[in-house]
């Protein structure tokens, strides 16, 4: 653990604890980001930032507050705790307020979990950064059809942190990890004024997990000009694939009636679906906070709860809920905590062009734009890009279309995941192929 956080979370502790209240919870950190941005030829933005920062939360008299600084000297953390202590006890009772049981504190996880790479930090020099941007825009500008090519911006960036969580109740744990991202955005000549753009990205944890340079620009290109002469389909019923690095859009709505809160309000459509099925046997989904080099890998979550794996959804069913300390006790229910980490899923035997030819005729969502999802009912429309499939094969592109329909009955048409799940995110998600669903266009 880095000392000098160990020691500012230790200082607003031991002030806690003297000022009387009946518990605290503090957290440090430190943060560092190199990025540059290069758009047609040229250096766009070069940042280089350095973070520092504090919080406690604060439990008086069933009273709660959360609270934030960036004064980390030891005399402006004695001003920050009068203060925060003072506003605190001004607030009204919630018997719901309290630190987590000390219990859930153990077991946890000491081990390596492949998310800190300093060689490849040392490695990220403003220099390299220069060279990576340069290469994705040189191959981006070397793809075929590039003479359509308005712009081409691509960026490169790398970060490292260093956090500290503590609590009056017994827990001192701490963290590190790096990052690093590349992106490539290009935009391409259309019909009438339209400028369709198309982009790639990767990001990962460790240096040499980030995918190909060459194949970022190339594939930004790509996917700018695939969506040229993009048009709307007739509305219909049509079997669909979408593709893995946006599925999570999809699945995003899907996850958000687990929380606590939108269970607790009855905001919920899944609030009374536990280890009841919602989807279709080939859904299942696990949070898996130790995989090995993942973007949300951590031993603990933000109140220290000690993070193991589960189901979130097995074979269809509901299996968890995503419930932290406070709304638990709201619902009379144990903590299992209160977000996702990596969200992993079974991998399946087909890649993209093997689901499509699967699927046959239907469409390849690429994209989402727009649209809404009401957690209470489940109801969602959303608009979608993509290409229309014939024989496996796209054949055109389509847009200006909208999916919609209810969840409860959406992951229901849901019949096979595919081999290729989205390494650059912490949700893992397949490219994912649904039975006939509603689309509206013409």
């Amino acid at each position: 653990m880095n000392r000098e956080l160990t020691d500012i979370v230790a200082r607003i502790l031991d002030g806690a604890k003297k000022r009387n209240v009946q518990g605290a919870r503090a957290s440090a950190y430190l943060s560092r980001e190199s990025s540059l941005e290069w758009r047609d030829g040229k250096l766009d933005r070069l940042q280089e930032s350095t973070q520092r920062g504090a919080s406690v939360t604060l439990y008086v008299d069933q009273r709660y507050s959360s609270n934030t600084t960036s004064d980390l000297r030891p005399e402006a953390l004695e001003r920050f705790l009068d203060e925060t202590v003072a506003m605190t006890r001004l607030l009204a009772p919630d018997e719901h307020r309290r630190l987590p049981d000390p219990k859930r504190y153990q077991g946890r996880f000491e081990g390596d979990l492949g998310i800190h790479d300093g060689d490849g930090l040392s490695r990220m020099t403003p220099d390299r950064r220069r060279e990576m941007v340069q290469r994705m825009e040189a191959a981006a500008r070397s793809a075929p059809g590039a003479d359509a090519i308005i712009s081409v911006t691509t960026a490169a960036s790398n970060s490292s942190f260093d956090s500290v969580l503590g609590a009056t109740n017994g827990l001192m744990v701490g963290r590190s990890g790096t990052g690093f991202s590349l992106f490539a955005e290009v935009s391409v000549k259309d019909v009438g004024e339209r400028k369709p753009e198309g982009y790639e990205y990767g990001s990962s944890t460790r240096l040499a997990d980030l995918p190909d340079l060459d194949r970022i620009g190339r594939e930004a290109t790509r996917r700018a000009l695939e969506l040229r002469g993009s048009r709307a389909e007739k509305s219909g019923l049509y079997p669909c694939v979408i593709e893995n690095r946006i599925a999570g859009r999809l699945l995003g709505d899907l996850m958000a009636p687990l929380g606590g809160q939108a269970i607790q309000q009855k905001r919920s459509f899944l609030a009374d679906k536990l280890d009841q099925p919602v989807a279709s046997e080939t859904f299942t989904v696990e949070d898996d906070p130790l995989f090995f080099g993942g973007l949300a890998s951590r031993p603990f979550d933000g109140e220290g709860l000690t993070l193991k794996k589960r189901f979130l959804f097995e074979k269809g069913v509901l299996r968890s809920f995503l419930l932290d300390t406070y709304y638990a006790s709201k619902l009379g229910r144990e903590p299992t905590s209160g977000g996702t980490t990596n969200l992993v899923f079974p991998k399946g035997s087909r890649d993209l062009p093997g689901l499509l030819a699967a699927m046959g005729t239907g469409i390849l969502v690429t994209g989402f734009s727009g649209g809404n999802s009401n957690p209470a009912t489940g109801n969602f429309s959303l608009g979608i890009r993509g290409m229309w499939v014939e024989n496996g094969r796209p054949v055109r592109p389509v847009s200006e279309m909208n999916l919609s329909g209810n969840h409860l009955e959406f992951w229901k048409a849901l019949s096979e995941l595919g081999a290729d799940p989205f390494v650059h995110s912490s949700w893992r998600i397949p490219s994912l192929r649904f039975g006939p669903v509603q689309f509206s266009g013409t």
